[in-house]
């Protein structure tokens, strides 16, 4: 199969996505794809290699022109973390364009962006999150507003993930620094009440057919006092461990409470489902990624292996259900 293989972009996170991509390129290259890589700068320009790449957008499908020559391909695998990748962009142009594309669709993919939106979906069906409030740059929040919330609190954008970003708040002191801080990336923010000795819980998605799998559940053992982007990405002193230390029948509510939550969404494709856990055994629902960390040492990869899942067919998977929605989508159209 020939996949075009998306990575880089617009997003603060490009630097994480084209280590991601790198792992990608090598499993499916190992599993007897053609992969053509293809970078996205800063400006949303696409290039292979050195060479820039042009669209042309005529019927019934567009095509990706470098030169004279047009490029062949069977899927796009979007590996873009955050805005303009992640949040349904790129999916709206594969469906426009006509091309199948591995992973969450266009609804999954903006509604699991938007931490206020699943939230708000997820506990409309009495799923536990924390206690949380949603401020925009219009209206910032100011220590008043918090009243009701016991600090600690972490101040995220609501559409951005990798940890970049988010504050832990002490005091309502550290409040509007933390907030400027968070609208650096998104207009629109979220306040959470910490949970004092949170455990972070992850649990990896599958959708295929309409049937959601879960893996095993993975803990996340930071070595910062909470799972920033330099504990996520430059800490040798952070683990995973995988399976997470808990009871079996926790682990598997939290399971079948992952595989609700992609439900809840509409969840197709892929996707890490994180949730916090508290010193009573209590759990939850945290965030939703469509297009989680993919490096070899990433949760998602790892908690499919120990699931007894390799990579390639994690990869396997992605690509035939994006086959088999591209196939459907056709059948409707036509």
């Amino acid at each position: 199969m020939k996949i075009l293989l998306l990575s880089g972009g617009k997003s603060a996170e490009r630097e994480v996505s084209i280590v991601s991509a790198a792992f990608v390129h090598s499993v499916l290259e190992e599993s007897g794809h053609e992969v053509i890589s293809v970078e996205i700068d800063i400006h949303g320009q696409w290039y292979l290699e050195d060479t820039s790449l042009l669209i042309n957008t005529g019927r019934p499908v567009w095509k990706v022109f470098r030169g004279d020559s047009w490029i062949d391909f069977d899927v796009v695998f979007p590996v873009l973390h955050g805005p303009w990748g992640e949040d349904g962009s790129v999916q709206g142009l594969c469906k426009i364009a006509g091309w199948p594309c591995a992973g969450a669709d266009i609804m999954t993919s903006a509604v699991a962006m938007n931490k206020i939106t699943t939230k708000e979906l997820v506990s409309s069906r009495g799923i536990p999150v924390v206690p949380w409030k949603s401020f925009t740059i219009q209206s910032p929040p100011d220590p008043e507003a918090l009243l009701s919330m016991r600090y600690p609190v972490f101040i995220k954008p609501a559409r951005m993930g990798s940890s970049v970003g988010i504050s832990r708040v002490d005091s309502p002191e550290m409040l509007q620094e933390a907030a400027q801080t968070a609208f650096r990336y998104d207009s629109l923010i979220l306040i959470e009440s910490g949970i004092e000795n949170a455990r972070e819980i992850e649990v990896a998605l599958l959708s295929e057919s309409g049937r959601i799998s879960s893996s095993v559940a993975g803990e996340v053992l930071p070595g910062r006092q909470w799972y920033d982007y330099t504990a996520k990405y430059s800490c040798c002193e952070s683990k995973l461990l995988i399976p997470a230390p808990i009871p079996e029948k926790l682990s598997e509510q939290i399971r079948s409470c992952a595989e609700e939550c992609f439900s809840i969404i509409n969840g197709s494709g892929f996707a890490r489902a994180d949730f916090l856990l508290d010193s009573n055994g209590e759990y939850y629902f945290n965030e939703m990624n469509t297009i989680p960390g993919f490096t070899d040492i990433s949760m998602f990869p790892r908690l499919w292996n120990a699931s007894g899942v390799t990579s390639a067919e994690v990869m396997s998977r992605i690509l035939n259900e994006a086959l088999r929605i591209n196939s459907l989508s056709e059948k409707v159209q036509g």
